[in-house]
């Protein structure tokens, strides 16, 4: 009998075991809670919001431009907080308008009364870098002796890529304007940062050099992937202070002062959690409150 069959059915029992297991640990553990928010506060209304395309910063694909202001266009309207037009009709309510200038980047050049839209939410990806932080893209698992072959053995190398341990960074910047006045109503950002395995993460790797610290190449879906995670990040903690500025708007000129007269300490500057009177720490996340001891 031949025995490098053996070898072969014996191999191939192992390699599927080892890829079951590391293929589905984890996945999509990250995703979980993204684009499901707290419900607005009750009385307020979703507000008419436009997302155009994001800035991208030096050195950053420019094709994360659009896709990140798809990305954050749709965690808006989970929000139910917005209702948000779609980015190729923002376009052409501006291109109507004249007003295909009123944004540039990440700024709002000038202020300008756009019909049809009351708040515009601009944003910014001022980084996206996936690197390897161990060589190689497979693993070794030793070597399987071949049966009736003395001193022979299949070396076991090469079994794909998912738990290559990958380092994610990617940095966004929002801000919601109100493009009648200019007035930023609320702005933040998010600097996501996770070293974890690629099927930890959910992530396919496309290309790249398998040197650590070398960078990785991923596909469209995966980069929309990532966005999310630090988009979602960013609009969270906005939420409290959003929440104020539609009840500010609920309660128009009368209720304004009230409601802008409502200490921005007692909010977590880290997570958005509302603080406790007194409290040095947050409940949330545990950052010191400024001002504090």
């Amino acid at each position: 009998m031949n025995p490098l069959p053996i070898a072969l059915f014996s191999l191939s029992l192992l390699l599927g075991a080892c890829a079951t297991t590391t293929a589905s640990a984890g996945r999509d553990q990250l995703t979980a809670n993204v684009g499901i928010y707290p419900p607005p506060a009750v009385g307020t209304q979703p507000v008419r919001i436009g997302v155009p395309a994001f800035q991208v910063a030096e050195g950053v694909e420019q094709t994360l431009s659009p896709l990140a202001a798809d990305q954050v266009a749709t965690l808006a309207a989970n929000s139910q907080r917005f209702d948000v037009i779609e980015r190729t009709q923002l376009d052409l309510l501006l291109q109507e308008q004249n007003l295909e200038g009123v944004v540039k980047g990440s700024e709002l050049v000038q202020p300008a009364q756009v019909r049809g839209v009351e708040w515009l939410l601009i944003g910014k990806v001022t980084s996206l870098r996936v690197k390897r932080t161990a060589t190689g893209s497979s693993f070794n698992l030793g070597s399987v002796p071949v049966p009736g072959a003395f001193g022979a053995a299949l070396g076991l190398f090469g079994v794909g890529n998912s738990d290559t341990a990958l380092q994610v960074e990617c940095g966004v910047d929002l801000r919601l304007v109100d493009p009648t006045t200019g007035a930023v109503l609320v702005a933040d950002f998010s600097e996501f940062d996770r070293t974890d395995s690629a099927s930890a993460m959910g992530l396919q790797i496309l290309g790249g050099k398998t040197d650590s610290n070398a960078s990785i190449e991923l596909g469209a879906d995966d980069q929309g992937r990532i966005l999310r995670l630090a988009l979602d990040d960013c609009l969270r903690k906005m939420l409290p202070r959003i929440d104020r500025a539609l009840q500010q708007r609920a309660h128009g000129p009368a209720g304004a002062d009230a409601i802008a007269a409502v200490d921005t300490a007692s909010f977590c500057s880290g997570c958005g959690t509302r603080l406790a009177t007194g409290a040095q720490f947050c409940t949330g996340c545990g950052t010191k409150v400024k001002g504090t001891r």
